[in-house]
């Protein structure tokens, strides 16, 4: 018989037992959506066909007089409730050393909308079909805007700007690394090899889109909102202090199968907070299930990272110095783990299982 030592025995290394499997693949799971209708209203969301656009009027008229709907919020109607906007770590700084700036990011776009898919209006009706009919006769009046789709090209002197306060499109920066000892190293070195690297743009595709409800409980008055969160407990505090500004005991945010995150499920998105705001405003039991479309412009997507590595080798070819430049793209809204991962977790994994015979490293 073999006795593995205790270290081996229990914990890290050792298979833990699945217990999910049975009831997923009997067809025993319960997302968002096996949840019962409850007399829950619908909420769809119209977005904008546009990258870059100022908003010059929305028309709600023709769509509040079609049957079944109950409610149409705009941006405008979330600036007069005093709602807030989803926050953003602001830990880095910019190139100059001046304090990171981003735009701040509305649960609806209001005078301008700064990418295509962009939420613009809610409409909140007796069925799904109902409100997805009503946002098609939402008449919203735009003005174009140059827009810029590329990091790179966003980094080029005259692109379009996303936001005023970030001209040159720089959202953070961060450098790591003896910049001069490896300058020296490459000076010195027999001989330097580069890569140009492109990680590119990727969607995280979940079982379930991402779908939300939220309702007020009657015994307590507290808001519930059911969502796929991989941080429930964040989702609570950003609603509660950023967006609604409430008390955190108001709110109880549940979560139940939600059929994969990959990173994608780990902020309050607009949708979210949108389909709380309603439950509040109107006092009724409130949900919205995404479609793949609503997940690829919609959902935080990923990498989109464009570098340039160097090694710095010596005449056996072992690494002197390691030097890589890269620009990730945040897109027209920044995010913690959208800055962390290029910023911070990026060279941390950068220099990889490479034997080195100085410290030199540098980005």
């Amino acid at each position: 018989m073999n006795i593995l030592p205790g270290n081996l025995r229990f914990g890290a290394g050792q298979p833990v037992k699945r217990l999910e499997d049975q009831r997923l693949l009997t067809g025993k799971g319960q997302f968002i959506d096996d949840k019962p209708e409850d007399g829950a209203l619908w909420l769809y969301v119209l977005r904008s066909p546009h990258a870059h656009a100022k908003i010059a009027s929305i028309d709600t008229s023709a769509a509040a007089a079609m049957p079944g709907v109950e409610a149409i919020f705009t941006g405008a109607d979330l600036v007069a409730d005093d709602i807030g906007t989803i926050p953003t770590l602001t830990i880095f700084k910019r190139p100059d050393g001046s304090p990171m700036t981003v735009p701040p990011r509305r649960l609806l776009a209001h005078e301008v909308v700064r990418f295509a898919g962009e939420p613009v209006a809610a409409i909140v009706a007796a069925s799904r079909d109902a409100a997805q009919t009503a946002a098609e006769a939402v008449a919203v009046d735009y003005e174009v805007l140059p827009a810029v789709t590329d990091p790179a090209a966003a980094l080029k002197p005259g692109a379009p700007m996303v936001w005023p306060d970030a001209p040159d499109n720089v959202v953070g920066f961060m450098s790591y690394g003896d910049a001069a000892a490896v300058d020296a190293a490459f000076a010195k070195a027999a001989h330097t090899v580069s890569l140009d690297l492109v990680s590119q743009r990727l969607i995280p595709s979940a079982m379930e889109p991402r779908s939300t409800i939220a309702e007020i409980e009657k015994k307590t008055g507290r808001l519930l909102l059911h969502v796929q969160s991989q941080t429930p407990g964040s989702t609570r505090d950003v609603l509660a202090d950023a967006i609604l500004k409430r008390p955190k005991e108001s709110i109880r945010v549940l979560v139940g199968d939600i059929g994969g995150g990959f990173g994608q499920k780990t902020n309050l998105y607009p949708e979210d907070g949108i389909v709380a705001y309603a439950a509040v405003k109107l006092g009724r039991k409130i949900r919205w299930r995404g479609e793949r479309t609503d997940e690829f412009v919609g959902g935080t997507h990923g990498r989109d990272l464009t570098s340039t590595g160097e090694f710095a080798l010596d005449a056996k070819g072992r690494v002197l110095a390691y030097r890589v430049r890269s620009i990730g793209g945040t897109g027209a809204y920044s995010s913690g783990a959208g800055n962390i991962i290029p910023l911070v977790l990026g060279p941390w994994v950068q220099t990889g299982v490479y034997a080195w015979i100085r410290a030199g490293f540098a980005r």
